[in-house]
């Protein structure tokens, strides 16, 4: 029985070989466009699975309340650790893991020295936490001693080739490095990121203070605790003991809150974090690969119902032959199927040619083995039953339902509800399209105004290097006094930060406008006299550090943000103090910039005084880049030969902040634009019923005098009218979706009119296009022809 429906189901396809074409290049882009968002929707809900204990594990985060301020870190002090796994039973493990900074590392055996910056101090506990594969060494003694280091496949690579590096060295300044084991780089649907993890043991027992911020802490908490009530107890508990002497006589107020391990990728959006996930894609993706199916499914049914006078006689003929009605139906649903199955296997083969390019576009690294995961299983699955099915559905039945009498005299196969019913698809696939046409204008207005929007700096030619050891900088003004002799160069400066990258927040004790002072937190950082002129920021009260001022080392400017909230009128001349040390003076006021991403308000920030930070910047002309850079390369070899030279670009550097906003834009403007297509070829089966259906009223307006001129307009207005109605949806669908995603940036740009007028425009093109085809046809046919009964 099945036999014969699939081979009676082939020739039917064979035999309207365009109709085929058609049905299956819609339902392939569907399907393909679907398939790839479900691999990175599936890839995105991967973060931090792969953990055997992530139901229990749990992050430290401190959220702040100032008297005029509340921010979150995520983040602890360094005691927090062992407070909580001392005298709290709920906690099974407390792990800490605490950046190392970008230092200098050397085999000195193999004379192989790199700077590395991601690798981290971490609690002997780590594998007992968190499920990092041990290529080599014991997972249980690994971190115990001091001295110990852990790295990873490419690190040992790296430094040792092939070699076995277990026992030997690795050197950073006076630290000689025994390592102990090789873990399997860190997957990269991983939140946390490190290239090598040295014991905690290293660092000096008493190091850090309940007043400091700084450490990734996890807790592993027993089976069957309670996690939200366990952090309200601990929370106020350590408050109490620890913070509230140090924090309540200024005003200040803070709790801890645990966040489970699996949300931080999609959900935690804190400060200073960057380059995680955003669960309003997840959302955003699944409907746009629902909606493509949807829209392909209509396709089918459209294209179906349109060649239904085609079939109208077989089915005549069949029922005649006693075909019932049920059998009919499994006929037409084989046949719906069939297409949909040769559509999913030329899906899968696209996959498999265009995955590794869907991976450069998306920045994911999503491998071929993911499809033969059960939920990528199922989802194909589904898409097969639900378009081959679900999509057949509605032909099948209205196909089987024709009475033999009426067809095989030749009267039309049609009723209004079924007409009624597929203008309410091409309502619903226009007001998809549009909707996503609208979306996708928004989001690329979006990342232009924030490539495009004055930042505050100039970014341009600013050549950014790293001065980690004591060393370097102490080298720093004999290696300027030497760039400055170079015609390529036109300033050169020294900070501990640069734009784009994490600020150090302290209270400090400010002087008020009038009498007294307050305790504020504000961003700080330190800078030297030519910081201001190589960022290029506007200096709009005051002066600048000057080399000519001895008492400028205990002077700061401060951003138009620092003035406004501590409501200074005369900012100059005004002091303050951190940790107790000097008091320092401000000289000046700049204009706020972004130091941060648009997704963060600017904030207050005071930049004080210091010579040869660790962050060195060269401003370039622009002109001659290579032979600047050659330039700068050989008086570093000159100042420092032992030390190799790495270097980036501040704009690329501050860029990265939006480069997963730019590849999720990318991502979306691809699908919108097939979205869009599919339904075109959804238009072209309405516009080829509609003609067909209307072809006797057509023959007898062209007799009594109808021009083609007419003939147009009249199948035209019908369709016109469908893009109004879809209009009317699409316009607040996407306006107030879009409002809602613009409203993650702290700086948006407006949602244009024109934006609105362009898919209207767009839409009303198209629909010429896909319907002048049939409508000219239509239009200059004979109407002999049609007025004759077939």
């Amino acid at each position: 029985m099945f036999k014969n429906l699939l081979k009676v189901a082939i020739r039917n396809i064979l035999k309207e070989r365009i109709y085929s074409l058609i049905n299956v290049i819609g339902l392939t882009i569907g399907i393909s466009c679907s398939l790839f968002l479900v691999l990175y929707i599936l890839d995105e809900l991967s973060y931090d699975t792969f953990h055997d204990k992530k139901d229990n594990i749990y992050r430290v985060v401190t959220h702040f309340e100032e008297p005029d301020n509340t921010f979150s870190w995520p983040i602890a002090q360094i005691p927090f650790a062992e407070e909580v796994q001392n005298k709290y039973t709920e906690v099974q493990h407390a792990v800490r893991f605490i950046g190392a900074g970008r230092e200098l590392y050397v085999n000195a055996e193999k004379d192989k020295r790199f700077y590395e910056e991601d690798i981290v101090y971490a609690d002997s506990s780590v594998f007992e936490v968190f499920n990092f594969e041990i290529l080599q060494g014991n997972p249980n003694t690994a971190l115990k001693a001091p001295n110990s280091i852990v790295l990873t496949e490419t690190l040992a690579l790296k430094y040792f080739d092939k070699e076995s590096p277990i026992g030997k060295s690795l050197q950073q300044g006076e630290n000689d490095y025994q390592v102990t084991a090789v873990i399997k780089d860190v997957p990269h649907n991983s939140h946390l990121e490190f290239d090598a993890l040295i014991s905690r043991n290293t660092l000096p027992a008493e190091s850090g203070s309940w007043g400091s911020w700084g450490v990734a802490t996890y807790l592993l908490l027993k089976d069957g605790v309670d996690y939200k009530k366990f952090e309200s107890t601990f929370s106020d508990q350590i408050y109490d003991t620890h913070l509230k002497p140090i924090f309540e006589q200024f005003g200040v107020t803070m709790e801890y809150e645990l966040q489970a391990l699996e949300t931080i990728h999609l959900y935690s959006n804190l400060e200073g974090e960057s380059g995680g996930g955003d669960i309003s894609y997840i959302y955003i993706f699944s409907a746009v690969a629902f909606f493509m199916i949807l829209i392909a499914s209509i396709n089918y049914m459209n294209l179906a119902t349109a060649r239904a006078a085609r079939r109208a006689k077989e089915v005549g003929i069949r029922k005649t032959a006693g075909s019932t009605k049920w059998q009919l139906i499994r006929q037409f649903l084989t046949e719906s199927t069939v297409i949909t199955v040769v559509a999913s296997l030329i899906s899968l083969l696209i996959i498999v040619l265009l995955l590794p390019s869907f991976n450069y576009v998306s920045g994911k690294e999503i491998e071929l083995s993911y499809l033969l995961q059960p939920k990528v299983i199922l989802a194909l699955i589904s898409i097969v039953l639900l378009v081959g099915i679900a999509g057949g559905s509605y032909p099948a039945f209205y196909l089987s339902a024709f009475e033999p009498a009426h067809v095989l005299k030749g009267q039309k196969a049609s009723n209004s509800g079924s007409t009624a019913l597929r203008k309410v698809l091409v309502v619903a696939q226009f007001s998809i399209s549009i909707t996503m046409v609208i979306s996708t204008w928004v989001v690329y207005d979006q990342l232009q105004f924030i490539r495009s929007k004055d930042l505050g700096f100039d970014q341009e030619h600013v050549l950014s290097i790293m001065m980690p050891d004591e060393d370097m900088r102490n080298k720093y003004e004999v290696l300027r006094n030497r760039l400055m002799d170079s015609p390529y160069i036109i300033q050169t400066a020294t900070s501990n930060t640069k734009p784009g990258q994490g600020l150090s927040k302290n209270l400090i004790s400010v002087e008020k406008e009038g009498e007294g002072d307050e305790e504020k937190g504000v961003d700080m950082y330190s800078a030297d006299y030519d910081f201001l002129e190589v960022m290029g920021f506007t200096l709009v009260e005051g002066r600048n550090f000057d080399r000519k001022y001895t008492t400028d080392t205990a002077t700061a400017i401060v951003n138009e943000a620092m003035v406004k909230r501590m409501g200074w009128t005369e900012p100059l001349g005004k002091k303050f103090t951190f940790n107790n040390e000097q008091a320092y003076e401000v000289i000046g006021v700049i204009k706020d910039y972004h130091q941060r991403s648009f997704y963060d308000p600017i904030e207050p920030l005071a930049i004080f005084f210091r010579a040869n930070n660790f962050q060195m910047h060269v401003k370039l002309k622009g002109e001659n880049l290579s032979e600047a850079l050659a330039t700068i390369e050989d008086y570093w070899k000159e100042v420092n030969p032992d030390k190799p030279l790495e270097y980036s670009f501040l704009q690329e550097d501050f860029d990265e902040q939006y480069l997963a906003d730019i590849k999720r834009g990318q991502i979306f403007t691809v699908f919108s634009s097939l979205t869009i297509v599919i339904a075109c070829l959804g238009l072209l089966g309405l516009a080829a019923y509609t003609t067909r259906q209307r072809d006797k009223e057509i023959g007898i307006r062209k007799v009594i005098g109808a021009s083609v001129g007419n003939i147009i307009f009249l199948i035209y207005k019908d369709f016109i009218i469908l893009i109004g109605i879809a209009l009317l949806i699409a316009y607040p669908l996407a306006y107030f979706s879009m409002s809602k995603w613009l409203s993650s940036f702290a700086y948006q740009t407006d949602i244009k009119l024109f934006t609105f007028i362009f898919s209207a425009l767009l839409t009303l093109l198209i629909t010429v296009v896909a319907v002048g085809y049939h409508s000219l046809r239509a239009a200059t046919n004979n109407p002999v022809k049609s007025l004759r009964d077939n």
